[in-house]
């Protein structure tokens, strides 16, 4: 049991697997996306699904949350996010996170969608 994550871009599929921060990330623009989406998720955690809608906006955001390590993005909580060693996720992902932005920075240019979703 954990958090799986997801975004597929020309069908070459991003996964990551209890990058807990990210999730933190992910949580609140899907909130911004849905603001009448009085759920939460089990555990007041965040959303369990999606998607959450990829745009130059997000994708944005989503670079200064990188470079900054997610600091804004702490997860207090989510054993089953992987929250009890979030800074070493933030390591071992940060070249993924960042081959995702080029991604999907590339395919909305080309007029595609992305999307992020997740499931725990």
């Amino acid at each position: 049991m954990g958090l799986d994550q997801y975004s597929t871009i020309r069908g070459k599929e991003f996964y990551w697997r209890k990058h807990a921060r990210l999730q933190k990330f992910m949580s609140k623009e899907y909130e911004k996306q849905n603001p009448n989406n009085k759920d939460k998720g089990s555990y007041n955690l965040g959303f369990n699904g999606g998607p959450v809608i990829i745009n130059k906006e997000v994708l944005d955001r989503l670079e200064e949350a990188i470079k900054d390590n997610y600091y804004r993005f702490f997860a207090h909580d989510g054993f089953f996010w992987g929250q009890q060693f979030q800074e070493e996720t933030v390591k071992e992902y940060e070249e993924q996170d960042k081959q995702y932005l080029k991604a999907a920075r590339n395919a909305l240019k080309k007029g595609e969608k992305v999307t992020y979703e997740c499931s725990w």
